[in-house]
């Protein structure tokens, strides 16, 4: 197949894809070529440079993901900085928008994340990071673009450093799989964190809920209606997520064998989750499993959605709470019961990192757990019972 020079245009390109014979264009204004694909319906662009008596070739980007007024207002610029020496960016897309658009395809068919993930990672980018980045070409992106075109902004719009850090991570994984794809050669942001633009300590967040408070907020769960009452109340006994709990079915309880099996499908870390069954803690369950009107604990014939069982909590707990508290609020009393730190991560189903696979190995053992939920669940209703006596007193 020929080389063939042409003033590189949309006409000349459809006008040559049809014929075979011709394996390429040169553009006759500038270094830009276009290779044609076997299917002919695509091309590699190209600019070609004489370096020391041989022909270079630098790949640019594809055709026609990468437009043609695009890859010829991309030239100046590129071989300024291939004259500097610096490596140039390869890839499927021209702009930060095509690659934020090609993701949120993608993370819609990513089924083995959980529905509220994904959620909002398609929330991060649809919200914040299209309409400041839709438009920067990819050999644009720097470290100082994402600071004016993001960061800056999303700091001005007075979000917390928290929420710009996980739209911030959002971003560098848009990036960081594009390239393990090899939809793109070089990723820009690999380099780039997150200290880099935003200085201030991230502090983490203190539960609303103290040890102390566990009586007194037991005591007001069990006056309510029996659905909230034992989603609470199961929070409470088990530390598990809203996510978890709000899925649990009725069969993934067995009374015989005293345990819950919390399948990975619905577990945050991909894992499947084993909790003993203490006596206090089956003896509520069975008696709530006679208001059961379904197969799952919490809604019936469907579980109750993210949505109805946040508006649900969030209305009895009159903003002293939330569920992710009562989590916390657990772990504390693990602490002050003397529960093991290792065996309270395995509790909590958190996902253990480095040498924490070497410690905590005894501690998923089930009977170890059982020992301390427990000791946890005999605390706890010492603590109701005492609640329910202060409560009759000051009536």
């Amino acid at each position: 197949m020929r080389s063939l020079a042409v003033a590189i245009n949309d006409t000349a390109i459809k006008n040559h894809a049809a014929d075979v014979t011709v394996g390429e264009l040169a553009d006759l204004r500038s270094s830009l070529q276009l290779r044609f694909h076997k299917s002919r319906t695509k091309g590699t662009w190209c600019l070609v440079r004489y370096e020391q008596g041989s022909k270079k070739r630098y790949r640019i980007g594809y055709w026609p993901a990468l437009k043609t007024k695009d890859a010829q207002a991309m030239v100046p610029d590129l071989l300024q900085r291939i004259g500097k020496g610096e490596q140039l960016q390869s890839t499927e897309f021209s702009t930060v928008g095509e690659l934020l658009t090609w993701y949120l395809q993608r993370i819609e068919q990513e089924t083995i994340k959980s529905k509220s993930r994904r959620k909002g990672v398609v929330s991060a980018i649809k919200q914040h990071l299209l309409p400041r980045l839709q438009t920067i070409l990819l050999c644009e992106v720097k470290k100082i673009t994402i600071d004016e075109r993001l960061m800056l902004p999303l700091q001005n719009a007075s979000l917390k450093p928290s929420t710009i850090r996980q739209y911030f991570a959002v971003l560098k994984r848009v990036f960081a799989s594009a390239a393990e794809l090899g939809l793109i050669t070089v990723n820009p942001m690999a380099s780039m964190k997150f200290s880099d633009h935003v200085q201030k300590r991230i502090l983490p967040k203190f539960g609303k809920l103290q040890v102390q408070d566990i009586g007194r907020i037991s005591t007001m769960i069990m006056g309510l209606p029996e659905h909230i009452k034992h989603l609470l109340l199961f929070m409470l006994l088990f530390a598990t997520r809203i996510g978890e709990t709000r899925q649990l079915r009725w069969n993934h309880i067995c009374f015989d064998s005293e345990q819950i099996v919390i399948p990975d499908s619905i577990t945050k870390t991909g894992v499947v989750h084993v909790l003993p069954l203490t006596a206090l803690a089956s003896a509520l369950l069975r008696d709530y499993e006679q208001h059961s009107t379904g197969p799952y604990l919490f809604g019936g014939k469907e579980p109750i959605s993210a949505s109805e069982a946040d508006k649900q909590i969030r209305s009895v707990a009159r903003r002293q709470f939330s569920a992710h508290d009562l989590r916390k609020a657990a772990r504390s009393a693990w602490a002050e019961l003397g529960i093991d730190y290792w065996v309270a991560e395995r509790l909590l189903n958190h996902k253990p990192k480095g040498l924490d696979l070497v410690y905590i190995g005894g501690a998923d053992s089930l009977k170890v757990k059982r020992e301390a939920l427990e000791r946890y669940h005999q605390w706890l209703f010492e603590q109701l019972e005492t609640g329910h006596k202060q409560a009759m007193k000051a009536a």
